[in-house]
């Protein structure tokens, strides 16, 4: 299951990145920017051993509070979701519009299944994480 969401993942990634034109107007360049900035904050936030593509934890991962995952659950899937929004509304094309659907699809049910494997791992998970927003704060 969990390859299988990340093949999605990549793939609509892809279908977003080369699914249109890259003239995208300064508002849009601004948003995928901020995807961008997103992405690095969580990297950095995530704790040394923790980073997957897959959305089973690492053997010995460590729950990670600080920095952006103190704001938002999944800040990697939020900077996905940024970029593709960008890219989207910036250049739209048919395919774009099916692709960022389809991407917050497939990240949604990631979401779902990543904490279902965190709560089996972590009991406190779930307590631990009720007051920080799954993607955007103030929305979900």
């Amino acid at each position: 299951m969990s390859r299988l969401l990340v093949l999605g993942q990549f793939s609509m990634i892809a279908l977003l990145l080369l699914g249109g034109g890259w003239d995208l107007p300064w508002w849009a360049w601004s948003i995928f920017g901020l995807g961008l900035a997103v992405f690095l904050w969580a990297a950095l936030s995530l704790g040394k051993g923790n980073f997957t593509i897959l959305p089973d934890p690492r053997i010995g991962n460590q729950l990670s509070t600080m920095g952006i995952y103190s704001y938002v659950r999944h800040p990697m899937y939020t900077a996905v979701l940024l970029c593709g929004m960008a890219v989207t509304f910036g250049a739209p094309s048919p395919l774009r519009w099916a692709a960022l659907f389809v991407c917050a699809v497939v990240l949604v049910i990631k979401i779902r299944y990543e904490e279902g494997q965190l709560t089996a791992r972590h009991p406190s998970y779930t307590q631990r994480m009720s007051n920080v927003a799954r993607l955007f704060p103030g929305v979900w």
